[in-house]
């Protein structure tokens, strides 16, 4: 059972309870003190209880508003480090002081070179067609 579920029946069960026991109070004088800890218990549980849906829907937008933060800083941030690149140049060693990665080339793998395929076989003769008649 969720929470809001047990916190629902409990108030009802105590709102009945206190109502039953306020009708009979002259047979139950006894009652009258834990009654009245009972209504001051079932008021602070409504109270908190709306308290409680207030601080989910606060955290809820609080959630959302740092999300929202974290997109335009994110942004702001680009744009910045594109700027600084634009100023100082992409090869700029100035660029790792303001925490973005300078350009310095790729280096190059050697490409292994490949001899040329040594046969020794003789290689075939072409035939020749002959045009006199």
């Amino acid at each position: 059972m969720s929470t809001s579920n047990q916190n629902a029946n409990d108030l009802k069960q105590w709102e009945q309870t206190t109502t039953s026991i306020t009708a009979n109070a002259a047979d139950l004088p006894q009652t009258e003190i834990p009654r009245a800890a009972l209504v001051k218990l079932t008021d602070e549980l409504r109270k908190l209880v709306v308290d409680q849906k207030l601080f989910q829907a606060n955290k809820q937008q609080t959630s959302q508003r740092i999300a929202e933060i974290h997109a335009e800083g994110n942004r702001l941030a680009t744009i910045l480090r594109g700027l600084v690149k634009q100023h100082y140049g992409i090869r700029n060693e100035k660029l790792v002081e303001l925490g973005v990665k300078p350009f310095r080339g790729r280096v190059r793998k050697a490409a292994p070179e490949v001899p040329p395929p040594t046969t020794n076989e003789p290689t075939p003769a072409v035939p020749t067609i002959s045009t006199a008649k």
